[in-house]
Protein backbone atom coordinates (compact mmCIF):
# COMPACT_ATOMS: atom_id res chain seq x y z
CA UNK A 1 0.00 0.00 0.00
CA UNK A 2 2.97 2.46 -1.33
CA UNK A 3 1.80 5.64 -1.35
CA UNK A 4 3.68 8.68 -3.27
CA UNK A 5 4.40 12.68 -2.54
CA UNK A 6 6.71 15.08 -4.32
CA UNK A 7 9.91 13.58 -2.69
CA UNK A 8 9.04 10.84 -0.47
CA UNK A 9 7.74 7.33 -1.01
CA UNK A 10 6.12 6.12 1.98
CA UNK A 11 6.31 2.38 1.95
CA UNK A 12 6.83 -0.76 3.63
CA UNK A 13 10.07 -1.32 5.91
CA UNK A 14 12.74 -3.71 4.97
CA UNK A 15 15.31 -5.63 6.35
CA UNK A 16 17.72 -3.79 4.26
CA UNK A 17 16.38 -0.61 5.94
CA UNK A 18 18.86 -1.41 8.75
CA UNK A 19 21.48 1.16 8.67
CA UNK A 20 19.01 3.95 8.06
CA UNK A 21 16.37 3.05 10.51
CA UNK A 22 19.70 2.51 12.65
CA UNK A 23 20.54 5.63 12.14
CA UNK A 24 17.62 7.80 13.21
CA UNK A 25 16.69 5.22 15.82
CA UNK A 26 19.69 5.20 17.80
CA UNK A 27 20.62 8.92 18.00
CA UNK A 28 18.92 10.12 21.71
CA UNK A 29 18.13 13.65 20.36
CA UNK A 30 15.74 11.97 17.43
CA UNK A 31 14.15 9.86 19.73
CA UNK A 32 13.94 12.04 23.08
CA UNK A 33 10.21 12.62 22.43
CA UNK A 34 9.42 9.33 21.81
CA UNK A 35 7.93 6.17 23.41
CA UNK A 36 11.36 3.88 22.57
CA UNK A 37 14.93 4.49 22.37
CA UNK A 38 17.45 5.04 21.91
CA UNK A 39 17.54 1.45 19.66
CA UNK A 40 20.53 -1.01 20.43
CA UNK A 41 21.23 -2.72 17.22
CA UNK A 42 19.37 -5.71 18.35
CA UNK A 43 16.43 -3.81 19.09
CA UNK A 44 16.44 -1.97 15.32
CA UNK A 45 16.53 -5.54 13.82
CA UNK A 46 13.92 -6.72 16.09
CA UNK A 47 11.52 -3.85 15.24
CA UNK A 48 12.27 -4.73 11.03
CA UNK A 49 11.58 -8.17 11.80
CA UNK A 50 8.27 -7.25 13.43
CA UNK A 51 7.64 -5.50 10.03
CA UNK A 52 7.28 -9.41 8.36
CA UNK A 53 4.81 -9.83 5.45
CA UNK A 54 2.56 -12.34 7.51
CA UNK A 55 1.63 -8.20 9.40
CA UNK A 56 1.05 -6.54 6.32
CA UNK A 57 -0.80 -9.48 4.31
CA UNK A 58 -3.12 -9.23 8.14
CA UNK A 59 -6.87 -9.01 7.64
CA UNK A 60 -8.03 -6.71 8.93
CA UNK A 61 -4.77 -5.13 8.81
CA UNK A 62 -4.67 -2.82 11.70
CA UNK A 63 -1.23 -1.83 11.12
CA UNK A 64 0.48 0.57 8.34
CA UNK A 65 4.06 1.42 9.56
CA UNK A 66 5.34 3.20 6.71
CA UNK A 67 9.23 4.10 5.73
CA UNK A 68 10.32 7.71 4.39
CA UNK A 69 12.25 6.64 1.73
CA UNK A 70 13.40 9.63 -0.59
CA UNK A 71 12.94 9.72 -3.82
CA UNK A 72 16.18 11.09 -4.90
CA UNK A 73 18.76 8.56 -3.19
CA UNK A 74 16.10 5.83 -1.84
CA UNK A 75 17.66 7.03 1.83
CA UNK A 76 15.16 5.95 4.30
CA UNK A 77 15.05 9.36 6.59
CA UNK A 78 12.18 8.40 8.57
CA UNK A 79 8.82 6.25 9.46
CA UNK A 80 5.36 7.09 9.62
CA UNK A 81 2.53 5.24 10.91
CA UNK A 82 -1.57 4.57 11.25
CA UNK A 83 -2.27 2.34 14.10
CA UNK A 84 -6.45 1.46 13.59
CA UNK A 85 -9.21 1.18 16.19
CA UNK A 86 -10.90 -1.93 16.50
CA UNK A 87 -13.83 -0.83 14.73
CA UNK A 88 -11.12 0.56 11.81
CA UNK A 89 -12.92 3.78 11.60
CA UNK A 90 -10.12 5.90 13.27
CA UNK A 91 -6.52 5.59 13.89
CA UNK A 92 -3.15 6.96 16.22
CA UNK A 93 -0.41 8.46 13.79
CA UNK A 94 3.31 8.70 14.39
CA UNK A 95 6.04 9.84 13.02
CA UNK A 96 9.48 10.46 13.23
CA UNK A 97 12.09 11.86 10.85
CA UNK A 98 16.18 11.70 11.13
CA UNK A 99 17.03 15.06 12.40
CA UNK A 100 19.56 15.64 9.63
CA UNK A 101 16.20 15.88 7.72
CA UNK A 102 14.78 18.30 9.99
CA UNK A 103 13.58 21.58 8.86
CA UNK A 104 13.35 20.40 5.09
CA UNK A 105 9.40 19.91 4.93
CA UNK A 106 9.80 16.36 5.24
CA UNK A 107 7.18 15.66 8.45
CA UNK A 108 5.14 17.67 6.66
CA UNK A 109 5.27 15.93 3.37
CA UNK A 110 5.18 12.57 4.92
CA UNK A 111 2.68 13.56 7.04
CA UNK A 112 0.25 14.56 4.08
CA UNK A 113 0.56 11.50 2.63
CA UNK A 114 -0.51 9.28 5.56
CA UNK A 115 -3.51 11.39 5.88
CA UNK A 116 -3.89 10.72 2.27
CA UNK A 117 -3.59 6.88 2.75
CA UNK A 118 -5.86 7.06 5.84
CA UNK A 119 -9.01 8.91 4.91
CA UNK A 120 -8.63 8.33 0.64
CA UNK A 121 -7.60 4.51 0.99
CA UNK A 122 -8.32 3.65 3.98
CA UNK A 123 -11.72 5.47 4.65
CA UNK A 124 -10.96 6.55 8.12
CA UNK A 125 -13.49 8.90 9.98
CA UNK A 126 -10.39 10.19 12.41
CA UNK A 127 -6.98 10.44 12.72
CA UNK A 128 -5.49 11.79 15.90
CA UNK A 129 -1.89 12.08 17.71
CA UNK A 130 -0.31 13.13 20.82
CA UNK A 131 3.05 15.05 21.43
CA UNK A 132 5.41 16.06 24.58
CA UNK A 133 3.78 19.52 25.25
CA UNK A 134 7.68 20.70 24.47
CA UNK A 135 7.96 19.24 21.03
CA UNK A 136 7.05 22.02 19.44
CA UNK A 137 8.46 21.50 16.19
CA UNK A 138 5.60 18.15 15.69
CA UNK A 139 3.00 20.96 16.85
CA UNK A 140 3.89 23.13 14.01
CA UNK A 141 3.59 20.26 11.70
CA UNK A 142 0.37 19.28 12.74
CA UNK A 143 -1.43 22.19 12.69
CA UNK A 144 0.19 22.96 9.32
CA UNK A 145 -1.38 19.82 8.33
CA UNK A 146 -4.91 20.61 9.33
CA UNK A 147 -4.70 18.75 12.68
CA UNK A 148 -6.30 20.67 15.92
CA UNK A 149 -5.36 20.93 19.15
CA UNK A 150 -7.83 18.91 21.83
CA UNK A 151 -6.32 19.31 24.63
CA UNK A 152 -3.59 18.68 26.98
CA UNK A 153 -3.64 15.64 28.55
CA UNK A 154 -1.89 15.63 32.44
CA UNK A 155 0.88 13.30 33.18
CA UNK A 156 0.19 11.31 30.38
CA UNK A 157 3.27 10.30 29.36
CA UNK A 158 6.38 8.49 31.00
CA UNK A 159 9.80 10.46 30.91
CA UNK A 160 13.17 7.65 30.12
CA UNK A 161 14.60 6.72 34.06
CA UNK A 162 18.12 8.26 32.57
CA UNK A 163 15.45 11.84 32.27
CA UNK A 164 13.82 11.23 36.32
CA UNK A 165 11.24 8.84 35.29
CA UNK A 166 8.30 10.86 35.71
CA UNK A 167 5.36 12.10 34.48
CA UNK A 168 4.86 14.64 31.24
CA UNK A 169 1.74 16.22 29.54
CA UNK A 170 0.90 15.57 25.99
CA UNK A 171 -1.31 17.21 23.68
CA UNK A 172 -3.64 15.70 21.40
CA UNK A 173 -4.56 16.92 18.43
CA UNK A 174 -7.01 15.42 15.64
CA UNK A 175 -8.46 16.08 12.42
CA UNK A 176 -11.45 14.52 10.72
CA UNK A 177 -12.13 13.30 7.11
CA UNK A 178 -14.49 15.85 6.12
CA UNK A 179 -11.99 18.59 7.49
CA UNK A 180 -9.11 17.29 5.37
CA UNK A 181 -11.20 17.19 2.27
CA UNK A 182 -12.35 20.76 3.30
CA UNK A 183 -8.92 22.05 3.38
CA UNK A 184 -7.74 20.21 0.08
CA UNK A 185 -11.23 21.94 -1.51
CA UNK A 186 -12.43 18.37 -2.00
CA UNK A 187 -15.67 17.95 -2.12
CA UNK A 188 -17.26 15.26 0.76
Amino acid sequence: MDTETQRLLLREFRPEDFADVHAYASDYENVRHMMFGPNTPQQTREYLEKQCPEEMAARPRMHYNMALQRKADGRVIGGISLHLNWRRDDAILGVIVNREYGGQGYVTEGLQGILELGFRRLGLHRIHAVCDVENTGIQRVFERCGLRREGCMLRRGKARPEEGGGYFDQYGYGILAEEWLAGRGDPE
